[in-house]
Parts: C-alpha cells; structure tokens; sequence
C-alpha cells in the first residue's frame, strides 16, 4: 500500500507496532462487505519500501511521483521481492443505525419520487480523556437538518407540501467510512431509481481556513484565510450533478451566500469524503455542501463558539429553499 515516508529504521520501529502481544487495530466495513475482498494489506516504511523496489531500477521518489499523477501509475512488477506477512482478523458485528423521517409528497403520481436532504450525526468521541465535539464536523450539518426538517413539518401543518416525498436522513459512522451512506445505498429504503437528488451538509459552521505549512490535511488545497471565505460555501458535486448546481445557484438568489463549485477533481481527494459519495456511485445526483476545512478540523478545538451561525443560517436556508425547488419541479439533479 502506497503512504508517505514515515520511520526510516522500520526494524527498531517495528517492535513498537507488531511485538509479541499484538494490539488490536480496529478497521470499520459494513458487514456485507466482510467476504467480498480477501486480499490482505499492510503499510510499510519508506525504507522498506526502498528495499522492495530495488529490482524495478526506478527509486522510490520516482514511483510515489508517479502514482500520485491524475493519470496514476501502472502496476510495478517487484522482480527479486518476496514478502511474507502473517496476520489474524478478528471480527465482530456491531450495530449501527441511521435516523431518517419523511415528509410524504403531495402529488399522488410523484410521491414514490424522493429528494434526500442529510447530514452526518456521528464524530469522534472522547480519547485519552479528550472531547472531541465536532461542532463542526457535523454538528453543524445535523442542526441544519433539524431547521430543514422543522420547517417542512410546519409547512405541512399549514397544509403545504412538495409533489415529491423528502427523506432526511441523519448518517451514522461517517468517520469511520462513510458507512452509514453505504448502508442506505447498498439496502436502500426508497428505491435509488426513483431518488432525484441527495443534498449533504457536511461542515457547514465555519469559514475555510487553509494555512501556509497547514501539512497533509491540507494537500492540495490554495492557501486561504477564514477572513475571504466568510460568506463562501463549497459545492462539492457540481460537475457530476450540473442539474443539481443550476437549483442550488438559482435557490440563492434570494440568500446572497457566495457559491463555490470546486474540488470535484483535486488531490485533496475531498469529493469522496463525505456521505453524498456513495449515492454518486450508484449514478444519483448528489452533492456536498460544506464551508471548508480549517486548523480545528479533527481536533478538540471544533467547539460551538467557533461556529459562524449567522452563515449557517443562510446555508440551512439554501438547502431547503433548493429541496423544495427538486421537490417540485419536474425533471431531477442530473
């Protein structure tokens, strides 16, 4: 598995990873997923690597270079590299849940027709008797949710609703691989051939901050101050989704946040790291509305006094302005 260099002495570093008494690594996948792939994996030191590619007559920084291209790489053979890993899996079944309610549509042939508005629920937790609050990430997207979702309740009551029927739906274990949107996809409760659109709040409290030396998490992203992005939002999706980015720009109109469709195509690999990924596999518009990434992303300092509530506000509005607008019109995201 291609990383960046981490220990160069692997062999001291090693008694640290894989000693006699081996500490369990927890990975996360979907139960249906558990015999699809049975092909171990492992990472290895830069120094190992080195080692192992030495028969290709290519060194390491020129193979890193080039898998990392848009193009990517073709396979390499190792020619004189033998590898030999011994490992032990042991699983267990853990059960997870989504949260999702529906408001039904109004119109009887277009109620089977489905506009998904989500968010994540799930975040890190506590660790080493830290709290991790994710005010952010996605405690943000979540309160919007619940706006969202008020507010089609109350238009209910007063007797409005959409042609088409909108699930909410509040995903569980994002951090851990988008797992809660897989589920969906993988046994959906409404069929993905009548879905027309997935709107995806992820992060939608703060302003992207990209600073200068901001490290891996930043990775192909422009540095940027949270001054200039006050009232931006990223779009996440457009170019899959064209139909989807036209209601979003026209549903602002009203709303004046400033729109930014990008990162569709960037070595930051964000597009497929929040939960409207899944649905764009299965061939559903979807799109990620998300305000950016900042220093206090994954860390304990994404706390609800940071959060821009005025600017999330005007996204939570965006959204349920756009939904109603896919809920009603003819046609879908695409």
């Amino acid at each position: 598995m291609h990383n960046h260099p981490g220990p160069d002495d692997f062999e001291a570093e090693a008694l640290n990873y894989w000693p006699a008494t081996t500490p369990r690594i927890d990975r996360f996948m979907l139960a249906a997923w558990a015999e699809r792939v049975r092909i171990p994996a492992a990472q290895v030191s830069a120094a190992l690597a080195e080692i192992l590619v030495r028969g290709t007559n290519r060194p390491l920084a020129q193979l890193t270079a080039a898998a990392e291209t848009p193009r990517g790489m073709t396979p390499v053979p190792l020619s004189g590299a033998r590898v030999e890993l011994v490992t032990a899996v042991d699983r267990h079944v853990v059960p997870d849940r989504n949260v999702l309610a529906v408001i039904d549509g109004a119109d009887p042939r277009r109620k089977d027709e489905w506009v998904i508005i989500s968010a994540h629920f799930d975040h890190n937790g506590a660790d080493e008797g830290q709290i991790y609050n994710g005010a952010d990430d996605d405690g943000s997207g979540t309160v919007a949710l619940l706006e969202i979702a008020e507010a089609y309740a109350l238009a209910a009551q007063a007797g409005r609703r959409p042609q088409r029927s909108v699930l909410f739906a509040a995903w569980n274990s994002e951090e851990r691989g988008l797992l809660g949107a897989w589920a969906y996809v993988e046994d959906p409760r409404y069929p993905l051939a009548r879905t027309v659109a997935v709107l995806n709040m992820d992060m939608v409290g703060r302003n992207e901050e990209v600073p200068v030396g901001g490290g891996a998490r930043f990775r192909g992203l422009e540095v940027q101050t949270a001054e200039s992005n006050d009232n931006a939002v990223n779009i996440l999706g457009s170019t899959r989704a064209p139909g989807l980015w036209a209601v979003l720009q026209h549903a602002d109109h009203d709303i004046g946040l400033e729109l930014k469709p990008r990162y569709d195509n960037n070595i930051s690999n964000l597009m497929r790291r929040s939960d409207h990924w899944p649905f764009l596999q299965r061939g559903v518009p979807a799109v990620w509305v998300h305000t950016g990434l900042h220093p206090d992303y994954h860390t304990v300092y994404d706390r609800p006094e940071k959060i821009n509530y005025a600017k999330m506000e005007k996204i939570a509005r965006l959204v349920y302005q756009a939904s109603w607008m896919l809920a009603t019109a003819d046609g879908d995201g695409r």
